[in-house]
């Protein structure tokens, strides 16, 4: 993975790494995430000046992946050195070698070894030499810091962390690294208003990666063109190659995908859609692309009836994709793009407008002075027995014993669209919650693009903070 062009964000990881390195003893962390992440970068800014060896996996045999470590090892211990054929007998024999150079180290050795899943695929028994070595030499001396990472979730869950893997319980730090919400990517992207910065992070997930490609310097649908429409573009084929190196039947799972893309939520209307026969055939697939985080099951907060619950794309990237690029793939291939870039700029404010709910959740667990400190944050969605009709609010936080709650509404549209009626739904929706629920105390927020004077003054008569988009930045 490429270094970004300059590091950003990420202090609280940097910050509980440096805690590791500083402590008497032998540390080791796991850092793992989907490809792209930022794993890389993060551990290269951690390392600048420390003693460190770090080295990187690869598709490849044992003896190569051997070499290269071996390489990594020598290269620290004799940087000027002519013979670079040298190759240890065995893996165990190169952990060994580290402990050596630690000894001779003024500050504790950094040993990075990234990617980790290959070196386990070409060498089986890795795992077993490393908990032997951890064992029984670096906790020995008490002067190496390991680092073990990864982009394939699944092994790094199961192999690395998993009770029946043989480095289980060594750990002493884990990091899942996920992508940026909307205010590390303002970081990323400093130049971009921001309006389209919304748009950056919803059709890029907050992806640090995908956020270096794009151009500041050119319009949201110029990028767009860029990333996902160029017969080169960088995204034009991301999603494939995620789905393909994390899962055996990639097929499946894309039928999967465009079935939730096109609103089929829940179990039975997925499994019909895709011509399985039964939900418990379903059930691995879903539970799988829950675990990568692309997709995510929801169900509205504070509600215990797992019947409530539906399934949604989570990962913003692959929302997009989903629903705009997949099923253009062979106009995309015959360059005949026009036609799609303007049916997405057409559709890109609607598309916006659960990417803002998110941002608004991003800002709300930022803040120190809400009424009281958040537990959860999620949707709600429940009958009206009134209205008969189901009704739904974007945001709800509720305290730690849920007697408390805000309640709000977001609406990514123009200021002159913002109407009283919005404020005596919003006040209508949060009693209803407030009554199914039994909640004490309800404050309302309604999120804005953009405010105007009348709204803020009605709202304000009412009790409703109104939070515009503009002061997420201030």
């Amino acid at each position: 993975m490429d270094d970004m062009k300059k590091f950003v964000a990420r202090e609280t990881e940097l910050t509980n790494l440096n805690e590791m390195y500083q402590s008497p003893n032998f540390e080791m962390a796991v850092v793992y995430g989907r490809r792209r992440v930022g794993k890389t970068s993060l551990i290269k800014e951690f390392i600048k000046n420390k003693p460190s060896i770090y080295i990187q996996g690869i598709e490849a045999t044992k003896e190569l992946n051997l070499q290269y470590l071996s390489d990594a090892i020598m290269d620290f211990e004799n940087p000027g050195r002519i013979n670079t054929h040298f190759s240890f007998n065995d893996f165990r024999d190169a952990f060994t070698e580290v402990e050596n150079i630690a000894n001779n180290q003024k500050e504790k050795l950094v040993f990075v070894l990234d990617e980790f899943p290959y070196f386990a695929e070409s060498a089986p028994e890795v795992s077993s030499i490393l908990q032997y070595t951890i064992d029984h030499i670096y906790k020995e001396y008490n002067n190496v810091m390991l680092i073990l990472c990864g982009s394939s979730m699944s092994f790094m869950e199961h192999q690395v962390l998993g009770i029946k893997s043989p480095l289980y319980g060594r750990r002493t730090g884990q990091f899942k690294i996920r992508p940026f919400n909307i205010f590390d990517t303002k970081k990323m992207l400093p130049d971009i208003d921001n309006e389209d910065l919304l748009a950056y992070y919803g059709i890029t997930g907050g992806v640090p990666q995908y956020l270096t490609f794009i151009d500041q310097r050119i319009t949201v649908s110029e990028n767009i063109n860029k990333l996902f429409l160029k017969q080169n573009a960088p995204l034009q084929n991301e999603t494939n190659i995620l789905l393909q190196e994390e899962l055996r039947k990639p097929a499946t799972y894309y039928s999967i995908l465009v079935a939730i893309a096109n609103g089929k939520t829940k179990v039975n209307k997925i499994y019909q859609a895709i011509g399985l026969k039964s939900s418990s055939q379903l059930s691995p697939y879903l539970n799988k692309l829950m675990e990568l985080e692309i997709i995510e099951r929801k169900s509205p907060i504070l509600d215990t009836n797992s019947k409530n619950g539906i399934y949604a794309i989570k990962d913003n990237m692959f929302k997009f994709w989903f629903k705009f690029i997949s099923g253009e793939q062979d106009q995309i291939a015959l360059g005949r793009t026009n036609g799609v870039l303007e049916a997405i700029m057409k559709e890109l404010p609607r598309f916006l407008g659960p990417i803002f709910e998110q941002a608004s959740m991003d800002w709300l667990w930022k803040q120190s002075e809400l009424p009281f400190e958040p537990r959860s944050i999620k949707s709600w969605w429940g009958y009206n027995p009134v209205l008969k009709r189901q009704d739904e609010i974007d945001i709800v936080a509720v305290n730690f014993d849920n007697s408390e709650a805000i309640v709000g509404e977001c609406k990514w549209r123009n200021s002159d669209k913002l109407s009283r009626e919005m404020l005596t739904t919003l006040r209508n929706r949060a009693e209803l919650f407030g009554e199914k629920n039994t909640i004490k105390n309800k404050y309302l927020y309604f999120f804005v693009k953009k405010d105007n004077n009348d709204f803020k003054e009605r709202a304000k008569k009412q009790n409703v903070r109104v939070i515009s988009y503009g002061d997420f930045f201030d």
